[in-house]
């Protein structure tokens, strides 16, 4: 028993001994005061530093070159080369009794660039709780683009982004708003009217779109590791800028044997601001998107709803 506690007692003065030899290995500067200043890369202004011979290790982390403390009474200076060496230890000796380790450590700075994305949806729009006569096709393929700024939460795999896109939302018909139509041929109590019944015989057309421009701002907690699964989720606020109708075919206004463009701009009682939810899960750059409104496209005035649920493929950068 004796033996054992000999060789414990021993055992720890040796770690004691090793400890105290590292530290006087250490840089030393004396300070009378708690209060340091430091100097980055020769900059005019100081930060301040509270001593705290407490703190078993205290960090000064920086992505500076050139780093001098300064106490009332002493000063050092680093030069660092992240290459070769990022952290730099010394003993700050406050009132000649209490000694305090400082570690300066470099840390690159992230650039603002490495915050901002771009990403890239490409969908189709699946009309739910659509008008009356408002058939739209199996597929409307639409683009949305769009800039965020993502806000890490420290180390961690999450992350929140916000920023602004612009979306342009198609949907090819077969039917015409009645405001687009002659005053004869605005018949029934539909927005819309369906193109075989507009007159006999019955209108052929090879074009009949209607396009929604919008500018949205979203919002959206992200998961994911760089080279892998990730997913987000959030919402978007959109506003219109820019509407149309696009129609190609048989002259229903004049009736004449040639076929005939129409292009109508700011078409009526379309909602001005829609919002939503929107969600991605994907692995790399590769998504799966899905965005929703729960404002309808169209105001109470048109006595239509239309609630757009998009579905698609987005393109986003690695994070």
């Amino acid at each position: 028993m004796k033996t054992k506690i000999f060789i414990s007692i021993v055992t720890a003065l040796l770690i004691q001994c090793s400890l105290f030899a590292q530290t006087e290995k250490l840089p030393v500067i004396k300070a009378n005061s708690n209060q340091a200043q430091i100097q980055e890369d020769n900059c005019s202004s100081y930060i301040i530093w509270t001593i705290l011979p407490e703190v078993e290790l205290d960090v000064l982390k920086t992505s500076a070159k050139e780093i001098t403390f300064y106490t009332d009474l002493d000063s050092i200076s680093f030069t660092i080369d992240p290459k070769v060496k990022k952290e730099y230890d010394f003993i700050i000796l406050l009132n000649e009794k209490d000694s305090a380790r400082t570690q300066v450590r470099y840390e690159k700075q992230r650039d603002i660039k490495e915050h901002l994305s771009n990403s890239f949806d490409f969908f189709t729009t699946i009309s739910t709780n659509k008008p009356e006569n408002f058939d739209p096709r199996a597929v409307n393929q639409g683009f949305r683009h769009s800039f965020s700024y993502r806000m890490p939460f420290g180390k961690s795999k999450f992350s929140l982004s916000m920023g602004v896109g612009i979306g342009f939302y198609n949907y090819y018909i077969d039917a015409l708003p009645k405001k687009v139509l002659p005053a004869s041929m605005q018949l029934g109590d539909s927005y819309f009217r369906k193109i075989a019944t507009i007159s006999e015989p019955e209108i052929s057309y090879k074009k009949n779109k209607m396009t929604l421009t919008y500018l949205d701002i979203p919002l959206e907690l992200k998961y994911g590791k760089k080279d892998g699964f990730k997913v987000s989720a959030g919402a978007k606020i959109d506003f219109l800028v820019n509407s149309y109708l696009k129609f190609k075919g048989s002259d229903f206004i004049f009736g004449s044997n040639e076929d005939i463009k129409i292009k109508k701009y700011n078409l009526d009682h379309l909602s001005k601001v829609q919002f939503g939810p929107i969600v991605r899960v994907g692995w790399k750059r590769i998504n799966v998107y899905a965005s929703y409104s729960f404002t309808p496209v169209y105001d109470a005035d048109a006595g239509s709803k239309l609630n757009p649920l998009c579905v698609g493929i987005s393109i986003t950068p690695l994070y």
